[in-house]
């Protein structure tokens, strides 16, 4: 049995029968996947690549150790970015390019069970896919997603002045366990990175609401609302004390905890505008207020490295937060999240 026909095995073991409500006509063993949409309904696309050495560990030894995280997390991030348009996750497309020494009977069966595991939880079905060589481990996966006809998208373009800013669960969690991995804290934290939760519940509530724009944080809070605030023409203002920290990360030392908080990525939480006549959703996930939208001319510019006035305000018991002020931090923060294409 070659590679390839072992993939094939363990994958078709793994994948459970769509259900026959799910509309998917042809799935796995085709050239391609057909579906039947839902009358009325809109298709929502997105897709993601995780690349050996970038997005997770380029030792082999951690990849061995993370396969089941690896396949989880492959999935997680993806339904994480249908969920912040306020649509219903529905399938999923694999493409796995894969290195001989992975290619063995137990990786795959471990990478196969978490992303399985995924798809059960988060109620998507794997539709397809393609695998080849590579020297490295590299991962690209597609999802599609529903939206009713009566449910709005939500864009990062809809923010208004006045809105209030939220942000879902805690943060600062993944980067802190990703930086720190051996100790107390990155210790409690390692299932913050390694295995996220994505806020499907969540987005769908907030389109059904009026949220006005969303966002998941994957690459950072100051960056991802900075693309917010872009595509919204507005600003922000952001009020650190208000922040929600997670027990383990509070023992942390403020400006380490804050810089975490603020540029690192992998929470995989939601950032969403409100108007602020409305209320978020009494979920199981907690929602907190963590700023405000306000207007271009109204923001203070306080960035630096060829940054604009779009980028969010930072203010800290109610002292706003600058190079030349920059307390609760001793010296001005980068505050560039995650960079893609950094060498």
């Amino acid at each position: 049995m070659n590679e390839f026909e072992l993939i094939e095995r363990i994958f078709s073991q793994m994948q459970a029968a769509p259900p026959l409500s799910s509309g998917i006509e042809k799935g796995i063993g085709d050239d391609a996947a057909v579906m039947a949409l839902p009358a009325g309904s809109r298709l929502v696309s997105c897709i993601d690549t995780l690349v050996q050495g970038r997005h997770f560990s380029a030792d082999w030894g951690q990849v061995n150790e993370l396969a089941f995280a690896i396949g989880y997390k492959a999935v997680a991030v993806n339904v994480s970015d249908i969920a912040a348009m306020g649509a219903a996750p529905h399938s999923i497309l694999l493409a796995l390019a894969l290195p001989e020494r992975l290619a063995n009977n137990e990786w795959l069966t471990e990478f196969a069970k978490g992303l399985f595991h995924a798809c059960q939880l988060f109620g998507v079905a794997l539709i397809g896919g393609d695998t080849t060589r590579s020297d490295n481990l590299v991962l690209s996966v597609s999802a599609q997603g529903f939206l009713a006809t009566d449910t709005p998208a939500v864009y990062r373009s809809g923010a208004q002045v006045g809105d209030k800013v939220y942000v879902s669960g805690t943060l600062g969690d993944a980067s802190y366990a990703l930086q720190n991995p051996d100790n107390v804290q990155g210790i409690k934290l390692a299932h913050r990175l390694h295995m996220p939760t994505p806020r499907i519940a969540l987005g769908a509530a907030l389109a059904k609401i009026g949220a006005t724009a969303m966002i998941d944080i994957s690459d950072g809070l100051y960056q991802d609302l900075g693309h917010v605030c872009h595509q919204s023409a507005v600003s922000m203002r952001l009020h650190l004390e208000q922040l929600p920290i997670s027990t383990p990360l509070a023992t942390v030392d403020l400006s380490e905890r804050l810089l975490c908080q603020l540029t690192g990525g992998d929470d995989y939480e939601l950032a969403f505008t409100l108007p602020a006549h409305i209320e978020p959703p009494n979920g199981s996930t907690p929602v907190t207020c963590i700023g405000e939208v306000v207007a271009l001319a109204d923001s203070t510019d306080t960035t630096v490295e060829g940054a604009t006035s779009l980028c969010p305000e930072l203010c800290y018991q109610g002292q706003s937060v600058t190079p030349s002020h920059p307390a609760p931090f001793s010296t001005w923060p980068t505050l560039t999240g995650y960079q893609h294409f950094a060498g």
